[in-house]
């Protein structure tokens, strides 16, 4: 089943959309909690405050007798816009001695005495005053006070006097007693005020909210519209046209992104070039030998070579035909590498003895151009450990490509040297050189270089890719260092086998 298309651009206003929904109902569910504590808070540190005040005064002063105790507690009392309650039990009746207003209290409540509570009201006031009860509580006094109320309850000593009888009369005696106090404040203003600073907070996140869905449309802009121009510049690619480019106009991940874009188009560009040049060059080099074998063959049938020269005509059609199996067979050979086909199989063998071997092998074309073959080895036997046809196939190719390259009269050296735990393996001549252009492409499939330069037309430019594949798969390198005119040197490096070597010093 095809999935739905569905925009960059939507998904990204969708999830921030959503996020911003998921901030701004966290915030609502938060804000007011966290807000009425922290007001609670604050009112109840002013409660606390008249509390000791309100100690002081009563432990010092009798309230009953002194106008100086009274206006102290009702100064006290609207300070903090607090409602403060003594009530104390006078011939078993509860008197409340009421200091100051809160915003909601009840005009009608009288100051002293004059009690019109209800019974639950008074029981609380009475449970207090016995120690049962104390602390904080809400909208305890709902005839006192209307809306939101806190109240904290306690009992709190306080001077007076007695009528004490002595003879002759009657004398006041200075006593201590118990009431109940009771602080009240509103809490109305904290929902008024948390209600207000919630307008504002939600007003604010609105505008950011529509702010920031503002700058999410134009970031998408800046992300969809490159995006769509690879696109279509991918789709154009992948119908062939490979000299699509995309301008980087942003120096960020989408600038990177549009420069690998460009940078795979080019060399897309370059291997469909290569590719292109390859299969000039393979058809040419097919077509010759197959030309060769095809009139040959036709001349044979026709008469126009007598049967007594049928076996040297022949021995040049199996020669070609062994040159066309070569080719094929390192264009295969090639593809395995390339693809991880080919195992290895390492033995320790004397490179230095290979390389002598395989210059004998093509003593022949060294004797006809009157080169000049040169071995500097370090030590008579140096054993490496590596796959020894791979590396046979290697120094071969190089010294192969150092014989097409070099005239009557050049000199081809080949070293042998230790640096630490590497054999260093060079193959240099003083042929005519590589020009810095093809300098960085020798190693590439199906380069073949500059075809005029070379004496020899029959290559079919895989001997060096194939070189470089061998010594990638060994996990070791290849390098070449070349000026025009003056010769070439390719340099290679294989692992030393140490114990052989230590046997062969003994």
């Amino acid at each position: 089943m095809e999935r739905r298309f569905i925009s960059l651009r939507v998904k990204i206003l969708v999830y921030f959309t959503v996020l911003l929904i998921g901030i701004v109902g966290i915030i609502s569910v938060a804000l007011p909690s966290v807000m009425n504590q922290y007001f609670l808070s604050a009112k109840k540190t002013d409660i606390e405050k008249t509390r000791e005040i309100i100690d002081e005064v009563l432990t010092s002063r009798n309230f009953l007798m002194e106008e100086e105790a009274k206006n102290l507690l009702t100064v006290a009392a609207r300070a903090s816009d607090i409602c403060i309650w003594l009530c104390i039990t006078e011939e078993d009746e509860i008197t409340i001695y009421s200091f100051g207003s809160t915003t909601n209290s009840d005009e009608t409540f009288g100051t002293f005495g004059g009690v019109k509570l209800k019974k639950s009201e008074l029981d609380s006031i009475r449970a207090v005053m016995s120690g049962e009860r104390s602390g904080y509580a809400m909208n305890v006094f709902p005839s006192a006070f209307s809306g939101q109320t806190i109240s904290l309850g306690y009992q709190q000593d306080y001077k007076t006097f007695e009528l004490q009888a002595i003879t002759g009369g009657v004398m006041k005696v200075p006593a201590v007693k118990t009431a109940a106090a009771f602080i009240h404040i509103a809490m109305d203003d904290i929902s008024m005020t948390t209600k207000s600073m919630l307008r504002l907070v939600f007003l604010t996140l609105l505008l950011v909210c529509l702010a920031s869905l503002g700058m999410v449309f134009f970031m998408t802009n800046n992300i969809i519209y490159p995006v769509k121009n690879l696109q279509q510049a991918a789709g154009a690619v992948m119908k062939g046209d490979f000299t699509q480019t995309v301008n980087v106009e942003h120096n960020d991940e989408i600038g990177q992104l549009t420069q690998s874009f460009n940078e795979m188009t080019r060399e897309l560009k370059e291997l469909d070039t290569l590719q292109s040049d390859f299969i000039a060059n393979i058809s040419h080099d097919f077509r010759s030998p197959l030309t060769s074998i095809k009139g040959y063959l036709e001349a044979m049938m026709d008469g126009t070579i007598p049967p007594e020269q049928f076996n040297k005509y022949m021995g040049i059609v199996l020669d070609e035909t062994n040159r066309l199996t070569r080719m094929t067979n390192n264009v295969l050979d090639l593809t395995k590498m390339e693809n991880g086909q080919i195992e290895l199989h390492r033995t320790a063998f004397d490179i230095n003895e290979m390389i002598v071997k395989l210059a004998l092998s093509l003593e022949q074309r060294v004797e006809e151009k009157k080169i000049r073959m040169n071995f500097q080895f370090i030590q008579e036997k140096l054993y490496v450990n590596a796959d020894e046809n791979l590396i046979q196939r290697v120094v071969y190719n190089l010294m192969d490509n150092a014989l097409k390259f070099t005239s009557e009269g050049d000199s081809i050296t080949i070293e042998t040297s230790v640096v630490g735990k590497k054999a260093h393996i060079s193959v240099s001549d003083t042929g005519i050189g590589i020009s810095e252009e093809s300098l960085p492409h020798v190693f590439e499939r199906f380069h073949k270089g500059d075809r005029s330069r070379g004496k020899d037309k029959k290559g079919t430019g895989l001997g060096l890719a194939i070189a470089k594949q061998i010594m990638l798969t060994h996990q070791e390198d290849i390098k070449v260092s070349s000026k025009v005119g003056e010769g070439t040197t390719f340099r290679f490096t294989l692992p030393l086998a140490y114990r052989h070597n230590l046997v062969e010093k003994k």
